[in-house]
């Protein structure tokens, strides 16, 4: 019993480790209450109690600023504004 208090233990700590596994999780915590002496309804275990996926890494500031330049020019053109140097907009 010592082995699996421990190992729900873990799989509730990461639960980023396991989100595309949320019965493993939702497992996990109720072999926690349940080593306690409670009980558990799983149907007040929310989203909100589990981690979200993690975001996409953020593009660099040099890679958003030409975007947003180059989309800002295009506007422009197609405006008839006329943009002077690479830097106008």
């Amino acid at each position: 019993m010592q082995d699996i208090t421990q190992t729900a233990r873990q799989i509730a700590g990461s639960p980023e480790d396991h989100l595309d596994e949320i019965h493993l999780f939702t497992s996990a915590w109720a072999t926690m209450k349940a080593a306690r002496g409670q009980g558990f309804n799983p149907a007040r275990l929310r989203p909100q109690h589990l981690i979200d996926r993690p975001a996409p890494t953020p593009e660099p500031t040099e890679m958003v600023l030409d975007r947003v330049g180059n989309k800002v020019r295009a506007i422009m053109e197609s405006r008839g504004l006329n943009a002077t140097g690479k830097k106008a907009a």
